[in-house]
């Protein structure tokens, strides 16, 4: 989502980028972004510490990457690597965690003397490459002024006030309709396969049908944006992967909890996230959240059920269905979860 920063950001504009951090991940799309990001001028160093070696003059760091489990080491070194007195650098924080990862970045990065703010980015690659994502923006005002030139080149900022967890809980709102409306179009779909195409997914036929039915009052654009892609021309592995949908629906689905809703919000969050999960444990990593579809079908669909009672918790405990649901992932993603993170936790690493 961030790599498109460095054709936005053009050389002369408002943010020279002088070093990025090169995890050395092999790829054509990969190397490509490191292209891009050395024809705007920047140095690929391959350690987190070299991002800011020994700058003095360095204003901040934007930070893109992962979820809880994996960012908290990275906002731990890197506050601990531009904390210098008097300057107030900043940590940009632009990845979708939770709450209440925000809420503690921002305390331990303040004792720091670093300005931290999360930023969740919302549209998509596509957004990403046209500079038209939403930034989601809060925390401190004067960081927001500071920034808005630089983030209007990639999409439309807005700021959302002083809590530094604000921004966080807004995107985690757009990830209660996303969800939401991909079980609705999901099922949908399961249901026209079995009233019209004997069990099966797929052609030019159905694909011709939801272009027609989601433009009535039902309609959602997780037809449009994910699941035409799977009906359509058989696209099962993108563009939004299962590891990530499982771990964003826990989060906003412990948002939810914290806040005091019903039920009614909180536990089709869960569900969906524990139908990513059995995609994840039953089929492999590569598969997108649309791919939930192909075991909603009367054919596969007592293997999902069994799998989300098994993890389902019960019903009157709904932070214990919150714990069970990160239970039932692989044990490598459980461990990105990190939904419990605390203060404490950064001064660790």
């Amino acid at each position: 989502m961030a790599s498109p920063m460095a054709r936005h950001w053009m050389p002369g504009g408002p943010v020279k980028a002088i070093r990025v951090h090169d995890r050395g991940s092999p790829g054509a799309n990969r190397d490509r972004c490191r292209e891009a990001w050395s024809r705007h001028g920047a140095s690929l160093v391959p350690q987190i510490e070299d991002v800011v070696g020994g700058d003095r003059e360095l204003d901040g760091v934007f930070v893109c990457c992962g979820k809880n489990g994996d960012d908290l080491p990275l906002i731990a070194k890197l506050a601990k690597l531009l904390r210098r007195d008097g300057a107030n650098p900043f940590i940009c924080h632009m990845s979708t965690v939770s709450a209440g990862f925000a809420e503690a970045a921002n305390s331990f990065c303040a004792r720091q003397g670093v300005d931290y703010v999360n930023y969740p980015l919302t549209g998509g690659p596509i957004g990403a490459e046209k500079a038209t994502m939403l930034i989601l923006a809060s925390g401190s005002a004067e960081v927001y002024e500071r920034l808005h030139h630089a983030l209007s080149k990639l999409g439309t900022p807005k700021y959302f006030g002083k809590s530094p967890s604000a921004a966080t809980e807004v995107k985690l709102m757009g990830q209660a309709m996303v969800f939401n409306g991909l079980i609705g179009i999901c099922s949908a779909a399961a249901l026209h396969s079995e009233c019209f195409q004997d069990g099966q997914l797929g052609g030019i036929e159905q694909s011709e049908f939801f272009d027609f039915l989601n433009a009535g009052a039902g309609g959602t654009r997780q037809w449009d944006v994910i699941l035409s892609s799977g009906i359509r021309n058989d696209i099962w592995d993108a563009p939004f992967l299962s590891s990530y949908g499982a771990i964003d629906a826990i989060y906003t689905a412990k948002c939810g909890l914290d806040r005091g809703l019903s039920a009614l919000a909180i536990r089709p969050l869960i569900d969906v996230a524990l139908a990513f999960s059995y995609v994840l444990n039953q089929i492999g990593p590569s598969l997108a959240t649309h791919a939930i579809v192909r075991e909603m079908v009367k054919q596969r669909a007592r293997e999902l059920d069994q799998f989300i009672g098994a993890h389902s918790g019960p019903a009157n405990d709904l932070q214990v269905c919150i714990e069970r649901c990160v239970k039932s992932l692989p044990i490598d993603l459980q461990a990105k979860v990190a939904i419990g993170v605390r203060e404490e936790d950064f001064d660790r690493v």
